[in-house]
């Protein structure tokens, strides 16, 4: 009778199991959002009154299918003036980009199409800026019993509509380096731009670097990636001078930088030996020639800055290895002139 009992038990054993497994598998796993769409960004000119037509490609890059949601959203610059997605549901330009669907399953490790639209009023002139959006669809019956995501992408458009008063036009706010004085380089500089027209711009310079004797010893890009600017936005661009003789670099561990107890970049001294003619000494001067490039001209701007570099740690060993050479080569010099000296008995003998 023992064993009968313990034969029915195995069924109701072997189903909670399968229940259990079941649900394990339908709840909700994390992954990551991996997706890629291109392109990776629209740069688009119109007249008042046109439509224009155009699509995205996104591609699911997981295993699972992907519910996706489209968004239309404002683009606009943060404090850096990078682009950056800003909710503002009064503009009613955004209205004006139209897709077929708004939601769609994208099927794993393959490429969808999404069409869209822009129909531009009569009205409608210079500078209009949107991104669009894709996230997941929470309202997805696959997102009720498939992978929970977290991210999204967002493809920018940037619209100029062409009518007259469309102005194209600047300024060159500042240059700086991170510091006035220097041991070693890297010397990063910043130059900032204010788009002061009506329309986005990409702006584009580089960087002269001269040394105290007026010869250009480095030439950086400023902007390479044409970087979009949009009207009333002030944009920051960097670039970085590492060339030398000695430089101060990360230490680098398993391929990232290697972290202090602070939490702070730890670096080290390098001898580039093949640059020993380079060693950085004196007042620099970095020149920053910023371009606008319009239909029938192009626009300099120009701004000086100055900084200094001055590694004192290798100059005063220098100088006292300068120093002893010379006090050994005295002594040396003297008790070589003394033994001669002695030698044709020209010595002065101790009275």
């Amino acid at each position: 009778m023992k064993h009968g009992k313990k034969l029915l038990l195995l069924p109701l054993i072997f189903l909670g199991l399968f229940l259990v497994a079941k649900s394990f598998a339908q709840s909700p796993t994390q992954s990551n959002y991996d997706v890629t769409v291109s392109p990776v960004f629209f740069d688009l000119t119109a007249n008042p009154g046109d439509s224009l037509s155009n699509k995205i490609r996104f591609r699911n890059n997981t295993t699972s299918p992907l519910p996706i949601k489209i968004t239309v959203e404002k683009m606009t610059g943060d404090v850096n003036g990078d682009l950056t997605l800003r909710e503002d549901n009064s503009d009613t330009s955004l209205s004006w980009v139209k897709f077929s669907q708004q939601t769609f399953v994208a099927n794993p490790l393959e490429w969808t199409d999404v069409p869209f639209a822009i129909d531009i009023p009569k009205d409608a002139a210079y500078g209009y800026y949107f991104a669009v959006s894709f996230t997941q669809d929470n309202n997805s019956p696959i997102k009720r019993t498939g992978a929970t995501i977290t991210g999204a992408a967002a493809v920018p458009i940037l619209l100029d509509v062409k009518k007259a008063g469309a102005k194209i036009n600047g300024r060159l706010i500042s240059v700086t380096s991170d510091a006035g004085f220097y041991e070693y380089p890297p010397i990063k500089f910043s130059a900032i731009f204010e788009n002061t027209g009506n329309v986005h711009i990409r702006p584009s310079g580089n960087v002269f670097i001269k040394d105290w004797l007026g010869r250009q010893v480095a030439v950086l890009d400023l902007n390479p990636n044409q970087a979009a600017v949009l009207p009333d936005v002030k944009k920051s661009f960097e670039a970085t001078w590492d060339d030398g003789f000695i430089t101060v670099e990360p230490k680098m561990e398993a391929g990232q930088p290697k972290l202090d107890k602070n939490g702070k970049p730890e670096t080290s001294l390098n001898f580039h030996f093949d640059k020993i003619l380079d060693l950085r000494i004196g007042r620099y001067t970095a020149t920053a020639l910023v371009v606008l490039s319009t239909a029938t001209k192009d626009i300099p701007f120009e701004m000086q800055t100055s900084f200094w570099i001055f590694p004192w740690k290798v100059v005063l060993g220098a100088m006292l290895i300068i120093a002893f050479a010379g006090i050994g080569f005295y002594s040396t010099l003297r008790n070589f002139v003394r033994r001669v000296l002695t030698v044709f008995g020209l010595t002065k003998k101790a009275e």
